[in-house]
This record gives C-alpha cells, structure tokens and sequence, in this order.
C-alpha cells in the first residue's frame, strides 16, 4: 500500500495546518467586519457541462447513476446557491463570503496542485464605482491582514474590450492579442497585428497598451492614445472608482489587464506583495456571466502561506495536568491544558519541558517548569476557586 497522498495533494503537519487555520480565521474575521455572511456549498455537486472548468472537474458516479462532481470553482457554486435560495432575484446588495477546498484534475498555474484552498467573497446584486471600490479596499486589506505590504494592480478589460470593437478585430484572434497584451508579450503581439493591416492610430494604440501601467497618470496618457468616446468610457469608470480611496499609494493601474475578457465585463484586479512574483488574488466584476450584477475576489490560501516570510507553528499548551478537575477550569477560561497519559512524575517533567510547556499540574498543586512562570498568579487563583 502506497502511504504518499495522490499526486497533487499533500499531508500538512500541525505547524502548517495551525498557519492554515489562523489565515483563513484572518481573512475570515476581516470580510465579516465588513458585512459578509458566511455561507458553505456543498463539496459533491451535480456535473455541469457548462461550468467553467467543467474538463478539469473530478467526476464520480452516484449510486442511482447519477454523474456528479467534486466542487472545481467557488463561484459558480455560489451562483447556483443565488438562483436557488433567491428565484425572484435579490431584494438588495448581498454580501457572502466563503472558504474552502477545491479539486480539479490539474492545475497548471498552481504548481500542478489537483486540491487548493481559497477563502473569497462575492458582493452581487449592485455594480457602480463604489461596488468596486469596496471589493479593492478589502482586497488590499486581505493582505495587510497577514502581515504582508499589499500592491493591488487595477485594470478596466472594457477598455481593451473597446478598441477590439473599433479595429473590427477577427473574434479567432481576439483571444491570442489579449493574452499577449495581458503578458506584456510586445513581440507576438506586434505579430499577431501586423498581417491585418490596421488603420494606423489603432494598431498604435493596440501596441501601446501593454504599457498603459503605472499611477493615475496612466489615464491621461490612455486618454491621448486612445481618444474616442468607447475607450473614453472605461477611463472614466476607473477614475471614479479611484476617487473613492483616501489613499492611493498602493494602488496602481494596468490597462492592459486582458485576461479572460468574455468573462470580466468591469473592472478587474489582482493583488500581489513585494518579493513574491505571483497574484496573491485576483477577481474583478462579471455582469451578466453567472449573475446579473456581481463581482468578487478569491484569495489563493497555499500561494499565500507561500508569500509568508516563514510559517510559526501554534504555541505548545500551558500547562500538562494530572489533574482533569483543575484542568477543566482552566480551559474554560481560555487556557490549553494538555492532558497527561502517564502518572509517572519524572518522565510528565521531562515530556513537558522538551516540548516547551510552563507547568505541570498535579493534585498536589501548580508545578512550574521554566524560570519565566507565565500567567502563574492567573492559574493559581483559578486553581484555588475549584478547591476553595
């Protein structure tokens, strides 16, 4: 029998799984700060072939024959979860956020991980510069959250979008341009271009794109590149969702931002930290694609203990107890109280002290074991209140 985990999933020991834990209660606690509900979606889902990574998906068989899968996306589950609970359509803006595993049969960009984690959260039923804006600041947050220095790159693929509509760009190539603009791939671009001849202010503009980057400067120079009105229009929308921000300093705008196009219908945006090349999330506004009005971001958990500086373990228990009276005060009050399994003093004395626990407590009383006596005074007033 083979012991290692299938290939592309892994054992977490309880140093990573405590990193694990305390990240996602994080990021859990800061999206409720902001009004967004909790809610699960099933693991095992009916298979659809019109989910978006619905080749990747792990299919099973259900006893009745049924074909299911297992949950691949976070935000297609949640729609369904949408249309179900609200077939009259939403009575307003509703915040939801959510966290756990997801399974596919690959993953390229995920180091060939086939079982990932992601903690997100969906804000449907409003769009509007301010919708967006709220998405960017918890995005930035989510980072600063960690204890990581976040850098949020905000693009509009509309305005991408525009100058396609207006170079009439063949919808077979439409694809390859706005992946070597979102690669800042100037060469294949400039190929991709060339045979189709162009009128010469919008192949200039095409080329340009890809360095349309930087602070709000970026759009004035995107506004004298790209002067008409279609183009003008997905500026303006990113100038107001600016505006809605005190501070800017960690914001910065990406015109070229092309990524999944049919799919991102506004403003769409990936957060990242210094040091660490890759997105720490990403997500953006997709109207009309799975619901009406909805936006939303998804925090890849595994990339972002990656970007951690190191990963700490959770503390050891304080105190080891021979005593299950005692010990249940004191993890009434919040303490971790490990239980002994042997009665044999010396050996309970040489266990706690290699695995860095302050006390040992025995009926007879609080024993400490290390110079420093935290919170003794604390634990021997809780000990005396049982026997008092």
């Amino acid at each position: 029998m083979k012991l290692s985990p299938p290939e592309g999933t892994r054992y977490a020991l309880a140093q990573e799984s405590a990193a694990r834990g305390r990240a996602v209660g994080t990021l859990r606690a800061l999206f409720s700060s902001w009004g967004y509900e909790r809610v699960d979606v099933p693991v095992l889902e009916r298979f659809d072939p019109a989910h978006p990574v619905a080749e990747r998906s792990f299919k099973l068989t259900g006893p009745d024959g049924e074909l299911l899968a297992l949950r691949a996306d976070f935000t297609f589950a949640l729609a369904k979860l949408v249309r179900y609970n609200y077939p009259q359509g939403l009575p307003g803006p509703l915040r939801l956020q959510y966290a756990g595993g997801l399974w596919r049969t690959v993953v390229p960009d995920i180091a060939r991980t086939r079982e990932f984690t992601q903690v997100g959260l969906e804000l449907l039923g409003v769009s509007g510069p301010r919708a967006d804006a709220e998405l960017i600041h918890l995005a930035r947050e989510a980072v600063r959250a960690v204890g990581l220095t976040p850098r949020v790159e905000i693009g509009n693929p509309g305005f991408v979008r525009r100058l396609f509509e207006l170079a009439e760009l063949p919808e077979a190539l439409q694809g390859p341009v706005a992946n070597a603009i979102d690669r800042k791939d100037p060469t294949t671009l400039k190929a991709l271009l060339e045979p189709l001849r162009l009128a010469s202010d919008l192949e200039r503009a095409l080329l340009a794109v890809p360095d349309l980057y930087g602070d709000a400067r970026v759009l004035g120079a995107a506004r004298r590149l790209a002067p008409w009105p279609e183009t003008r229009a997905a500026c303006e929308h990113l100038e107001a969702v600016l505006e809605e921000f005190e501070n800017r300093s960690e914001l910065l705008l990406d015109l070229g931002m092309a990524r999944r196009l049919a799919y991102y219908t506004g403003v769409m945006f990936r957060a990242y930290t210094f040091d660490f090349g890759q997105p720490l999330l990403g997500g953006g506004r997709y109207d009309g694609a799975l619901l009406p009005l909805a936006a939303g971001f998804a925090v890849g958990l595994e990339r972002l203990l990656s970007a951690l500086p190191e990963v700490s373990g959770e503390a050891p228990p304080l105190v080891l107890s021979l005593d299950d009276e005692g010990a249940r005060r004191l993890r009434a009050r919040g303490f971790r109280v490990e239980r002994a399994l042997s009665a044999e003093v010396s050996e309970l004395r040489s266990y706690a002290k290699a695995r860095g626990i302050a006390y040992l407590l025995l009926p007879e009383g609080l024993e400490p074991l290390t110079p420093e006596r935290p919170l003794y005074d604390e634990l021997l007033a809780l000990l005396e209140g049982v026997r008092g």
